[in-house]
Formats: C-alpha cells, structure tokens, sequence
C-alpha cells in the first residue's frame, strides 16, 4: 500500500481540491483509495460530533464510508490545545497511527491531507513530517504561487520532510508569472525536486459563494435566500450616477456589487446587469420597489452594519482564502488536475 501526503506551509493553498482530484482521478482508474486528514483544523458539528468539515466533504464525494472520528481522529480546537498546555497531554501519534491503521485496510492507497502549515501539530508530535515518518508517507507539495520567493517555501519544505518529499504542484500561477514559473522549474530539478505539474490562476476557483460573503460581512439576506450558493467572481463599487454605473456594471460579468443601502438608482442599474449578489451599506433598508425587482431576478441583496470602505476592505479579504466546498469547484479544479499534473508521474513514483 502507498501512502501520499498534500502538505503545504500555508492554509488555501489547494490541499482539499488536489486531495479530491487525485482521489477520483484514481478512483476511475480502479484502485482502492482511503482518506485521511490526521490533524483536523476546520472543526464543525456532524452528527453531534465534532469533525473537519474539510475531511468530511472528501468523504462524501470520494464516496467512502468510514467512522469520522478515525478520519480526523484529532482536532485542534482551542479546548484541545488549551488541555495539551496545562498538561493533560495525549498520546497523539498513537492515537492517529492507530485511526490509520483501522481505516487503510484493504486500500491500494492512503490519501492524506495536512492542515494549514507542516509544521502545524508540532506541538503535539503531530506535524506532517512526523506523522509521515510514523505512517511510512511520501509528501506531495502543493505551493500557491505569489513571487519567486516561493522557492524559499519550497527548500523548506523538502529540508523538513527530507526523504519523505516526493515532488511538487504550483498552484494559482497567473498567466503573466508564466516566464518566471519556466525559470524556477528547471532551477529545483537541478535541486532535486520534481515539479508534477503547474496549476494556472483560475477565477472559478477564486471565487466566493454568496452565503460566505454573507458570514464573513456578518450581513443578512433580504432576497433570492435560496441563491446562497451562487459564486461570486468580482466586486464593483457603486458611488456613482444611474447612468454612468449603467455603464460601469455592464464591463463585469458575476459580480457583487458594493453601494449604500440608500442608492436605489445604483442598485436598479446593477440589477440589470449580470449580478451575483448587492451588497447594501449602512444598515439602510433598501426600497420595497428594488427589494421586489431583486426577488423577481433571484439576486440576493445582502445587508450590512458596514460603511462602504470597510465592506470593501473585508471582501478583499476573501480573495483567494476561500474553500472548495462546491460542486462547480470540484469540477473545474478537476478538469484543471487531468489538463496540467502528470498524474501517471505520480502513480509510478509511488511504486503503484
């Protein structure tokens, strides 16, 4: 049986979507697959018990029916980690080894995703080189690509797992950064280290869902509630007349616009062209007439306790630290996988 382990040393760097994709990319070709991600980091409720929703969701579309409990058997909420420094310390390589070993019965291969960082866990023996170490795991890289400086994130990474490194995937390379990408690949073979395959910028998987931009703005939905999945890859501020925003909201396709809950003529010119989602400012209640023109289009209008500035500055925070928790996500992210990694490299340097 092989074991391969998605690490990274930083979190919405690609982990879940290339754990996913590889998982039904090998899944089509006939072998036995199990999942596994060791040290939980994104803890939710399920069934009334806590698991990594990360975990979780893999699960589901993997099709794999195992305890969740033994899929993360370790989750670093604040209650754990507060029980860890006062001393209650567990065994937890123990505890995940044995998890481990319930689960990759009968399986071809062990799919492992690690939590933000490599060295998360450390703290209780459980970062991915250890457990690596622990579960004979070779380590496939995943590197969000912002400047040449992720060379620096790659070294390290190699340093750290030593042996256990197997290569390399660089993810969200804008087609601009693709002479400089040409650069440090033959630069890290000469290295040691194997590129499997580069992931270009994508603006699907970039974009954000109508319900996470409500959480994150702690905003509510006045209309089209059933549209909270709708993916969202733009936003535009709207502070101008009904004309020239006319104008303006027809250059950008799905698209959330930003203006004050009081501008119903910007709202009305957004709503007539390809919007996602309106995002009123100010905690104004916007007017009955545009409330009814938006529910007749099913676009949701979102109400925040924001002034316009600092709802900008939170969407900007969303950028490219979002999940892939939806089935456009999933497919695309796939199809991306089969266009640009050498999958077939992958198999064979694991021996399978």
């Amino acid at each position: 049986m092989a074991v391969l382990y998605i690490v990274s040393t930083e979190a919405y760097s690609g982990k879940t979507g290339l754990c996913l994709s590889l998982g039904l990319e090998l899944l089509e070709r006939g072998f036995k697959i199990g999942y596994m991600k060791p040290v939980g980091t994104l803890p939710g409720i399920v069934n009334d018990k806590i698991v990594d929703l990360d975990a979780y969701y893999i699960l589901k579309h993997l099709g794999i029916e195992e305890n969740l409990e033994d899929v993360s058997p370790i989750s670093l909420t604040r209650k754990f980690m507060h029980a860890h420094l006062r001393g209650e310390e567990c065994d937890c390589s123990s505890v995940i080894k044995k998890a481990f070993d319930r689960i990759s019965k009968g399986k071809d291969i062990m799919l492992l995703e690690n939590g933000a960082d490599v060295n998360e866990g450390r703290f209780i023996n459980a970062a991915a080189f250890q457990i690596a170490g622990e579960l004979n795991a070779s380590a496939l890289f995943i590197a969000r690509f912002r400047s040449e400086l992720v060379v620096d994130d790659i070294l390290a990474a190699r340093d750290l797992m030593g042996d256990r490194f197997l290569g390399l995937v660089l993810n969200q390379v804008p087609s601009s950064q693709r002479e400089t990408v040409d650069m440090i690949i033959p630069y890290l073979k000469k290295k040691g280290i194997t590129t499997y395959g580069i992931l270009p910028q994508d603006k699907t998987l970039m974009s954000v869902t109508v319900g996470e931009i409500a959480d994150h703005l702690n905003g509510t939905i006045l209309t089209a509630t059933e549209k909270t999945n709708e993916l969202v890859e733009n936003f535009m501020v709207g502070a101008m007349g009904q004309e020239k925003a006319l104008r303006f909201f027809q250059r950008t396709a799905n698209k959330a616009v930003i203006t004050g809950g009081d501008r119903a003529d910007v709202q009305l010119a957004a709503l007539e062209t390809p919007t996602k989602a309106l995002i009123l400012t100010g905690n104004m209640q916007p007017s009955p007439i545009v409330m009814a023109r938006a529910e007749d289009l099913g676009i949701p209008m979102i109400l925040v306790d924001l002034d316009t500035l600092h709802a900008v500055e939170k969407t900007d925070e969303l950028v490219g630290r979002v999940r892939i928790h939806q089935a456009q996500k999933v497919e695309r992210f796939r199809e991306l996988v089969r266009s640009n990694i050498n999958v077939d490299g992958i198999i064979a340097d694991l021996g399978l």
